[in-house]
């Protein structure tokens, strides 16, 4: 079909550096998240014109820019309904939450691009956990860490999990990946292990059958993530030596936005490590310290 690529059912993918899923019914597709920008969301109409679909709704998985860019330029040219989960279509439709929350405050221009900004999108509806759109029924599956509140799409014969998933490329590349919450995070992959479906296909990696080596791989880069930040707080240190201790321990190089990213992993694992009582944290002469418990 097109660009098109077909996994089984009426299950499709467009692939791409971020990679947008199909649900086709007749000559309708819902698209599963847009991409980053509006040269995505052209590629997917394109694609879908080729395969004499019909662009019918979209459905955001959460609300990352590169996964929500292309919406305001679909809603412009086609009108079509978008439907999210509920504390992510507030990001959708005010993504100045995004980079806001990431700094803490009004983002700088450096942070505040495409990657970390989409164009604002009207949400039409909300998502519950099934869902049925122009004819094409499937379950909204509940996997948050990666973001607050992000959803996969499942249907009898395809398990679209987003970004709950990460390639073994871009685990080796990245190392520290960013998750709001690691501990619901880890929760999120071990549950990924029952769910199974005949293919398994997210945002950053081909379908495959046996998702498990996968899993397994994202597991070990949470643990060691948060090993990294364990062992990073070996006396009183700041929240900012310690990021700057767990980037260079695993090489990274970083702009204003990886930073950022960055920067919020760290703290979500301490604030997991402090939640277990592994650290203790304390401001102590107008500064944020760490210490191991």
């Amino acid at each position: 079909m097109g660009d098109l690529q077909h996994i089984a059912g009426n299950f499709y993918y467009l692939p791409g550096v971020v990679q947008i899923g199909v649900l086709v019914a007749g000559g309708d597709g819902i698209a599963i998240d847009t991409g980053v920008d509006e040269s995505a969301a052209r590629k997917l109409l394109k694609a879908l014109e080729a395969s004499n679909l019909r662009l019918a709704a979209i459905v955001n998985t959460h609300s990352h820019a590169d996964h929500c860019g292309g919406n305001a330029f679909l809603k412009k040219r086609t009108g079509v309904p978008i439907y999210a989960p509920p504390i992510e279509a507030a990001f959708i439709q005010h993504p100045i939450l995004e980079p806001s929350y990431f700094f803490g405050a009004v983002p700088f221009k450096e942070v505040a691009g495409k990657w970390l900004m989409a164009e604002p999108s009207a949400v039409d509806h909300l998502l519950g956990e099934k869902a049925a759109i122009a004819g094409i029924e499937f379950e909204c599956v509940s996997l948050p860490g990666h973001s607050i509140g992000q959803i996969g799409i499942a249907t009898p014969e395809v398990l679209w999990c987003a970004d709950a998933l990460m390639s073994e490329e871009i685990l080796e590349k990245y190392k520290l990946m960013y998750v709001y919450d690691p501990e619901k995070h880890r929760q999120t992959l071990e549950k990924l292990k029952g769910m199974r479906r005949p293919w398994t296909v997210g945002a950053h990696f081909l379908p495959m059958a046996d998702p498990l080596p996968l899993i397994e791989a994202n597991l070990k880069n949470l643990a060691a993530a948060e090993a990294a930040v364990a062992e990073a707080v070996d006396g009183p240190v700041t929240t900012e030596e310690v990021v700057a201790r767990v980037c260079q321990r695993f090489g990274l190089t970083l702009g204003p936005e990886l930073y950022l990213l960055n920067s919020s992993g760290v703290k979500g694992h301490l604030s997991v490590l402090q939640r277990r009582g592994r650290v203790h944290f304390a401001i102590e002469g107008s500064r944020p310290i760490w210490r191991r418990a």
